[in-house]
């Protein structure tokens, strides 16, 4: 076999096994997202949720757009497992932006220790695209009073501080990391 149609070869298995992570970071989005919806809702719109890690560490290990891919593919597969299959677009548009901004930062900071890197990736996709942007569709769509920004503030930098702590974890993994590499 000459070299090249090996090279071929590397690059359809690196292809492939890109594509498998991103569709498992999507599932975990989903049923994450999925058994929170269903065990820490508070009244309707508020919610404690760890659904964005698969979106966030897509963005982070594998850039802004495969983040933007993993948050839409996340956000429509849930609305249609969800009791509400209604998409909303503003919320769908929050989601791709948590994956787009967590690569973008990731990306522009990759000079940076990990931690500082990661912690802005994660702060800076969580202030738009959970807190600013989801926080319009919820209010535009479904009624949320516009103190609930403040309210998803809270919640979103507990749940950021919790991703933030798994997504250090995922990338010290040594098999992770000769992944990713």
């Amino acid at each position: 076999m000459d070299k090249k149609s090996n090279d071929g070869k590397t690059k359809k298995a690196h292809t492939a096994r890109r594509i498998t992570a991103l569709a498992m970071l999507t599932a975990i989005s989903v049923v994450v997202g999925i058994f929170c919806k269903d065990a820490f809702t508070f009244m309707f719109y508020y919610r404690f949720t760890l659904e964005n890690i698969g979106v966030l560490a897509a963005g982070v290990f594998f850039g802004p757009a495969a983040g933007a891919m993993v948050g839409l593919a996340s956000d429509a597969i849930s609305c249609l497992l969800s009791t509400n299959p209604q998409l909303n677009p503003i919320i769908s548009l929050g989601a791709l932006t948590v994956g787009a901004l967590s690569g973008f930062v990731a990306r522009l900071l990759k000079n940076k220790k990990p931690a500082l890197r990661y912690a802005a990736a994660v702060s800076i996709a969580h202030l738009f695209g959970q807190v600013l942007i989801k926080s319009v569709g919820k209010m535009l769509y479904f009624g949320m009073p516009w103190y609930g920004i403040f309210i998803g503030l809270g919640f979103s930098a507990l749940a950021g501080a919790a991703e933030f702590a798994i997504i250090m974890a995922l990338a010290k993994n040594k098999q992770i990391s000769e992944f990713l590499k």
